[in-house]
């Protein structure tokens, strides 16, 4: 496996893990809506397992955005993936806005819950990021990919480490 397709499989587990642990929170596993949760409760370490994680590689994800914005905006409107990239990345479905409904589904009185940041993640979030890995696929350059990505050794041992933490405080019956 080269550097490229090491970098995709990881971007690839990112993906399905965020999706993962949202879903895990619609099932219930971060509580009702907005709901108080007794301190050191399962469901409220639980609870903040999934918000560390979802914020950290939503955060991440957003900085992704970002660079390849500015990779687009550097290379100009010659290399015909721009226009492509600036109309994907318009579209909705972005990290900064997954960001916002994660902070809404956590914050304490909310009528906004996991449930509806689970459909975003697995709807338009991941539609949008479908879309933007379709039109990377055929740039086989790994420092593009860096670049973009972000990930080296550190990022991937973080990402899973923050994972293993939020599948082991997962309550029974809830999978992540």
């Amino acid at each position: 496996m080269n550097e490229t397709q090491l970098i995709r499989a990881q971007l690839g587990t990112e993906r399905e893990h965020v999706i993962e642990a949202a879903t895990a929170c619609a099932n219930g596993g971060c509580g009702p809506a907005g709901g108080a949760l007794a301190p050191g409760s399962v469901l409220a370490l639980f609870r903040g397992a999934c918000r560390e994680y979802l914020a950290c590689v939503l955060g991440w994800y957003e900085l992704r955005d970002q660079r390849l914005s500015r990779l687009a905006v550097t290379l100009g409107e010659a290399d015909p993936r721009c226009a492509a990239v600036a109309r994907l990345l318009a579209l909705p479905g972005g990290a900064r806005e997954a960001l916002g409904r994660l902070e809404a589904a956590a914050s304490p009185g909310t009528s906004q819950g996991w449930d509806e940041l689970a459909r975003f993640i697995s709807g338009p979030w991941n539609a949008r990021r479908d879309a933007l890995e379709r039109l990377l696929a055929n740039d086989p350059r790994a420092t593009d990919w860096r670049l973009i990505s972000g990930i080296d050794a550190d990022s991937i041992l973080e990402e899973r480490a923050r994972f293993a933490r939020l599948a082991t405080l997962a309550p029974m019956g809830v999978a992540s």
